[in-house]
């Protein structure tokens, strides 16, 4: 559903065959009066099996802070083995509605709350924290995982 609100933090996703469109960045309010598509994301490969993995990477790099958006579905989407092998038609989402759901991950969830409890601790001790990757420019790093992803 659409979601209003001011974006706190955008980290859009990069690479080779990756193409993030946004109407919106960091800061800007998402009102009522805009459309609730606030940005695509769009990866193309020469394969099926390539676009799929090009997405998952470009779907956990993405991150948006402060209103809600569809990442977590298209996230469950791409990684359900039915929709990797192509079986789908017009009456998939009816069938696997559970896609819809949004599901309690603890793997993922309990890091997410310990590197949140550890910010928070710096920043209450008046810790200057580095700069996340992206933000001040290329990351080498990241571009030699994207390039090691391709093969």
């Amino acid at each position: 559903l659409p979601s209003t609100g001011r974006i706190s933090y955008l980290r859009a996703p990069g690479g080779p065959g990756v193409r993030w469109d946004a109407g919106f960045e960091a800061g800007d309010e998402v009102s009522l009066f805009y459309d609730s598509m606030i940005a695509k994301l769009i990866v193309f490969a020469p394969d099926r099996i390539t676009a799929i993995a090009r997405m998952r990477r470009a779907l956990n790099e993405l991150v948006v802070l402060g209103v809600a958006t569809n990442q977590g579905f298209h996230t469950r989407l791409f990684a359900d083995p039915s929709f990797r092998a192509g079986e789908v038609d017009i009456q998939f989402l009816e069938r696997r509605a559970d896609l819809l759901r949004p599901v309690a991950d603890e793997a993922r969830d309990l890091p997410l709350a310990v590197a949140a409890a550890l910010l928070e601790d710096r920043r209450r001790h008046g810790l200057k924290l580095s700069v996340g990757p992206g933000e001040s420019g290329p990351n080498p790093w990241l571009d030699a995982g994207r390039r090691d992803g391709l093969r």
